[in-house]
């Protein structure tokens, strides 16, 4: 499911954007705003298919929405005008990034409670795998086949893989075939202990209730407020990064070389933090990424050529990668496994709300006063409260 979120990511988009900008005669600006309307179609609609798939499982959740990615494909392969390209890229957005990415962790959080954080960093390394794979892939087909046929050729790969997946292979729970979470019996004992570990907490008492409230929930705004940090603050540095680079005396070159030591960094900590989560709770980790947002964003204000521009982007990725790991185990280990993808769509809806709307406050602060400077200094605010709200034990079981 990661990896084929591919042809809804940023990363894909970019390889055809010139082709399209050509194609139907767009300027950047324009081709911007379609983007940026297809990447608020997938937030909205991210919460939508958190409640279906609360109803009809994962498995038929993810075999529509292999159809309708790979029309979706179909829809940009037959593009004839901006009106028709701008829906088939909304489809993508809406399902590449957001829907495949929900149902994973949905899946995860379902099949997995003692080596959960584990789990999700293996599923994780998919996206990246995407990002290093398919953009040279479609380098390839493009130069082979042109960028309409190559569109194409990607809707029958989704169809594939993802239906395969969806016909031969997801079960909705692992209740569904007589099995149990990480395939251990429950006897009284364990099952406790799973239930304690699944809620990150210690019961408030018998007859509490689990509190599934979502948008009037004081916890959902704590843990989403965090959560949306991440996406906020490296959407932003990333969107910017060759405009930030040249305003600190560092080349183009280098502003595109580093991205390797970006995914690099990024893979190890998508690795390295399910381990820590499922060692020491959500919580811990979670302020660990967010002192490294803020680590970047003030080594971001000290850039200059040289070992430095490295440091930085180490610290960046590393703040992706586990950011990556805790979106999928948060919601559950808070809130259960029924009625989870109401609580983790909503909460996708704000979080790619953040990413659709990060790189406007550094841009348009730089429009006024010349300089990123300040609008790097205002973003730093949101790891910042997302750090003050942790601070108090949130409401609890």
């Amino acid at each position: 499911m990661t990896f084929c979120s591919g042809p809804g990511q940023s990363f894909l988009f970019m390889m055809f954007q010139p082709y399209l900008l050509e194609e139907f005669q767009l300027s950047r600006w324009s081709f911007a705003l379609i983007y940026g309307a297809g990447s608020f179609c997938s937030a909205i609609l991210v919460s939508v298919v958190g409640r279906i798939t609360d109803r009809v499982g994962v498995r038929l959740s993810l075999a529509v929405a292999a159809v309708l990615m790979s029309l979706a494909c179909v829809g940009m392969m037959t593009a004839s005008g901006v009106v028709s390209l701008s829906l088939a890229l909304a489809v993508l957005r809406a399902l590449g990034q957001g829907t495949m990415m929900l149902l994973c962790s949905l899946l995860m959080a379902q099949w997995y409670s003692q080596r959960r954080g584990r789990a999700m960093s293996i599923a994780s390394m998919g996206l990246a795998t995407s990002s290093a794979v398919m953009p040279a892939l479609c380098l390839l087909l493009i130069d082979h086949f042109g960028w309409r046929v190559s569109y194409g050729i990607l809707g029958l790969m989704l169809l594939f893989l993802l239906g395969t997946a969806a016909g031969l292979i997801v079960r909705n729970r692992p209740e569904d075939i007589d099995q149990h979470v990480d395939g251990i019996e429950p006897d009284s004992q364990l099952e406790n202990q799973l239930d304690a570990a699944d809620n990150d907490a210690q019961p408030a008492g018998p007859s509490s209730q689990l509190d599934r409230r979502v948008w009037t929930s004081p916890r959902f705004w704590v843990l989403v407020s965090a959560l949306a940090s991440a996406p906020f603050v490296i959407t932003a540095l990333v969107f910017h990064q060759v405009s930030i680079f040249a305003e600190k005396g560092i080349e183009d070159d280098v502003a595109a070389g580093v991205m390797v030591v970006f995914a690099i960094a990024a893979a190890c900590a998508n690795l390295l933090s399910g381990g820590l989560i499922d060692r020491f709770g959500v919580r811990k980790v979670l302020r660990a990424s967010l002192l490294l947002q803020i680590l970047a964003l003030l080594l971001v204000q000290v850039l200059s050529p040289g070992p430095m521009v490295v440091v930085y982007i180490l610290v960046l990725g590393l703040a992706n990668g586990s950011a990556s790991v805790l979106m999928g185990v948060t919601w559950v280990r808070f809130y259960g496994r029924d009625g989870l993808g109401k609580v983790q769509g909503s909460a996708g809806t704000v979080v790619l709300t953040a990413a659709a709307l990060a790189p406007m406050l550094p841009g348009a602060v730089k429009d006024i006063t010349g300089s990123f400077s300040m609008g790097l200094w205002l973003c730093i605010l949101v790891p910042i409260t997302g750090l003050l709200f942790l601070i108090r034990e949130l409401p609890e079981k």
